[in-house]
């Protein structure tokens, strides 16, 4: 049974182990291909969002061109005609589009509105003098384009953008200001047609965290403050490349490609929403997974039902095997009863007819010695002695005589003594703490093994001294018969008889036999036989 188990657990791992690496490498495959699919589509974002930048920044540069042309061509027409200037004539000619060349205002010095190409409400305000672009250029004589942050114009009530430029009289001092408002659309307007999902960003930024103008989806906005926005870090560091964070206003996580505008103080940023990026990617992501999950359902059920089957058929040949092994063990117990009943015939024929009529015959011998003097007759007499001990000595190796009647110890000492007899071999039998009762088939057993070995050392071992001895270990028997003789090579294979029928009597039992020998170094012989249970009382 514990066999059975062992092979059970090894086919079990066996199949559960292919199974496994079957199913690791379809998943190892399948994630593989999962990141790499998911670099595809950030990889794929950013360079879209990056190409987008560029169109973003070149965009932007365009139309602050643009704007600072007509605030030049502006000034240059003021300072040549004055308060003669007809704004909307001179505007009319630039062929630019409204939301950029619209809004143009002149203010003085003292900040007040000069003329302007579009009427201001009443209401409206026309001191100037407290506006950022105001304030800048009559403190600075620096003669370039100033881009303040977004704010709600006097004359449409609408966010812009102010461009501004400085005016100078003709003795080079400040003369007040040109202005242009742009609306912050005409920066992302063009976007409109790029089909930019729900949490698409496109934002020029100012380096003090203002968004000048933002479109997000199909939302334009500006003047948010993102300050706290890792962009500016990684402007510091690159002025155009890619990163990803949160969004600062909504906090979407998103990845984002940037470019610092070089002529202007913007940062042009396009920025597209993970989850978006990644929505094309897990819908397929889904496809690919349904066959997986069906594949690996098949080979798990294919592994189990591999298992049953070798299970089955693992448990059939063992049970085919245990009962070969029970008939062979039958067959052996058979032939060893039946040669042991022949051994006892024989020895029984031998003792009591060839030894009778032997008995007879020297009976005759001696009368006839007694009445004649041929001198064949002692001889015959000589030899008649030496085959009735003879055939005396090969009855009792035929049959054990003792165990019949008496104990294992017994027997084996009337063994020895018999041995002892006829030869010069020293016994020694050491059978303290031997105590427990053994069945006759188990005797018979141990006397013949020992006995076979005896015969062996008697013929082959050319030893001087035996020991033999007889313990109980557990549940278990163990004779061991050891010698001082020339020993032999143990790794070559025995085939003889004698060690085969030692070998046969202890597996009847399910024992075993093992031999520890070298050249010159004696051999012990040792058997274990486990202890078989009887009703029937047996001397020890």
């Amino acid at each position: 049974m514990k066999i059975f188990l062992f092979k059970s657990r090894h086919i079990i791992l066996s199949v559960a182990a292919l199974g496994l690496f079957v199913l690791a490498l379809i998943w190892v495959s399948y994630f593989r291909q999962t990141s790499f699919d998911r670099k595809d589509a950030i990889r794929f974002a950013i360079e879209k969002n990056s190409s987008l930048a560029v169109a973003l920044e070149q965009c932007a540069i365009s139309t602050l061109r643009q704007a600072d042309a007509v605030l030049q061509l502006v000034r240059n027409e003021y300072a040549r005609e004055g308060a003669r200037l007809k704004l909307v004539r001179v505007l009319s000619t630039t062929g630019m589009k409204h939301d950029i060349a619209g809004g143009v205002s002149i203010i003085d010095t003292h900040g007040r509105l000069v003329m302007a190409d579009s009427s201001f409400p009443a209401l409206a305000v026309h001191d100037f003098s407290g506006a950022a672009y105001f304030v800048f250029h009559s403190k600075h004589r620096i003669d370039s384009l100033l881009i303040c942050r977004p704010m709600v114009s006097p004359a449409t009530g609408k966010s812009v953008i102010v461009v501004s430029r400085r005016l100078t009289d003709s003795r080079g001092k400040f003369g007040g200001v040109v202005t242009l408002q742009i609306e912050p659309s005409s920066f992302t307007s063009f976007y409109a047609q790029a089909k930019l999902l729900p949490n698409d960003i496109i934002s020029l930024v100012a380096p003090d965290g203002i968004s000048y103008a933002r479109r997000t989806g199909s939302r334009e906005s500006s003047g948010e403050d993102i300050h706290k926005s890792p962009l500016f870090f990684h402007v510091v560091h690159n002025p155009d490349s890619f990163y990803f964070a949160p969004d600062a206003i909504r906090q979407i996580p998103s990845w984002f490609s940037y470019r610092k505008l070089e002529e202007y103080p913007l940062i042009a940023i396009v920025g597209s929403a993970e989850n978006e990026i990644l929505a094309g990617y897990t819908n397929s992501q889904f496809r690919f997974l349904t066959p997986r999950i069906i594949i690996s359902i098949l080979i798990i059920l294919f592994s189990v039902s591999m298992t049953l089957i070798l299970l089955h058929r693992r448990r059939s040949s063992d049970l085919l095997q245990e009962e070969k092994e029970r008939y062979e063990l039958l067959l052996t117990q058979q032939m060893i009863a039946v040669q042991e009943r022949e051994r006892a015939w024989i020895g029984r024929e031998m003792h009591d007819n060839v030894g009778q009529v032997l008995t007879t015959v020297k009976l005759y011998l001696e009368i006839a010695s007694q009445q004649e003097t041929n001198p064949l007759i002692p001889r015959s007499m000589h030899l008649v002695n030496s085959s009735i001990k003879e055939i005396r000595d090969l009855s009792h190796r035929l049959s054990a005589p003792t165990l019949g009647t008496h104990s294992l110890i017994d027997s084996i000492n009337a063994l020895i003594e018999t041995v002892q007899f006829s030869t010069t071999l020293l016994f020694q039998f050491d059978h303290q703490g031997f105590s427990v009762p053994l069945v006759m088939s188990q005797q018979l057993a141990f006397y013949r093994i020992l006995q076979e070995q005896l015969n062996n050392i008697i013929k082959h071992a050319e030893a001087t001294n035996v020991h033999i001895s007889l313990i109980q270990d557990g549940e278990d028997v163990q004779l061991m018969v050891k010698d001082n003789g020339k020993g032999f090579d143990n790794t070559l294979k025995s085939s003889g008889m004698g060690l085969n029928n030692m070998i046969s009597r202890a597996k009847v039992f399910g024992g075993t036999v093992l031999i520890k020998t070298a050249l010159q170094k004696g051999c012990l012989l040792s058997v274990t036989i486990p202890i078989v249970a009887s009703m029937e009382k047996q001397p020890v």
